[in-house]
């Protein structure tokens, strides 16, 4: 799968069109694979390319200036999005240029023009143009005009709720992973760098890696979690604190991670941490021999979860 980030890509060597699939995309929940399979599976019967057609960040996370709304990094929404099946993955900035055009203008110079599109798939609540303007029906007036096929597809319930991005950003604010793991469709997920830290949890007897984390990236309720992550093959549970570490004043958001039951140097290595179990809020200790008697009860908390 190919990936372009410019609004301006056009598919050159596609000339039998494309099946496009619209949405931001963001999480790549049970709600948008039903989207992005609908139009895979539309391309391969009408012998196009699949494109799916995103935003890197929400559009409301840069109109209302609200941070840590990113459920998925570009690079593991590539990775999501490939395991669909699509040919290329279109994700643009939303911009002052993009969010001035009209809905007719975004369908002839962005759809058709750019992308060749022969058929159209989205959920039932895509909004496009400024000011979020057109809605599906406008988007099926402007299909029937130049005979492109268009799919809406329903909205995707679990439990009665409604699967959303918005959805899942609230559940992961609450540290409910559970519901989340259900509108995901799979455990939400860290996939990052181990860096060099303070080596302060190896002094206090519970060696740690750390992984860096973005503001943006960053939905998860600051806090204590059982997390599970693999290793040379072999599954390893872990006790992972995500936030800023206040009792060593630690200003930069991180992702700190005591694995269980192993013992080696993972410094530099990419190391996946899918997250299971909510324990407790991140709190600032007194001491650091405070901090200790506290890791030893989480450890056990955890111990506890997962036997």
């Amino acid at each position: 799968m190919k990936l372009y980030r410019s609004a301006g890509s056009r598919l050159r060597n596609e000339k039998n069109g494309s099946s496009v699939a619209l949405g931001c995309f963001d999480g790549v929940h049970i709600g948008h694979s039903k989207i992005i399979s609908e139009s895979v599976t539309a391309a391969k019967n009408k012998g196009l390319c699949s494109v799916i057609w995103s935003f890197e960040i929400p559009p409301k996370s840069i109109l209302k200036n609200e941070k840590g709304l990113l459920i998925t990094p570009l690079q593991e929404k590539k990775r999501l999005i490939r395991a669909l099946g699509a040919d290329y993955l279109i994700s643009v900035p939303f911009n002052e240029k993009i969010a001035a055009l009209s809905p007719r203008d975004f369908f002839e110079s962005i759809l058709i023009e750019k992308l060749n599109a022969k058929h159209i798939v989205c959920g039932y609540n895509y909004r496009f143009g400024n000011g979020g303007s057109g809605d599906t029906e406008l988007l099926r007036s402007f299909c029937n005009e130049f005979g492109i096929g268009l799919t809406v597809v329903n909205e995707v319930k679990i439990n009665g709720k409604t699967v959303s991005s918005s959805a899942v950003r609230a559940l992961l604010k609450e540290g409910n992973l559970r519901d989340a793991e259900k509108m995901l469709g799979r455990r939400y997920y860290i996939r990052a760098k181990v860096s060099n830290g303070q080596h302060l949890g190896r002094s206090l007897g519970f060696p740690t890696v750390n992984q860096a984390l973005s503001a943006e990236s960053s939905p998860l309720r600051k806090g204590v979690y059982l997390t599970q992550t693999k290793i040379n093959g072999q599954i390893k549970y872990g006790v992972t604190n995500v936030g800023n570490r206040p009792t060593v004043a630690e200003n930069s958001l991180v992702c700190e991670t005591h694995i269980l039951d192993f013992n080696g140097s993972l410094y530099g290595k990419t190391l996946k941490v899918e997250f299971i179990e909510f324990i407790r809020d991140e709190k600032k200790f007194d001491s650091l021999d405070e901090l200790k008697e506290q890791i030893k009860k989480d450890t056990a908390t955890a111990k506890a979860m997962w036997v």
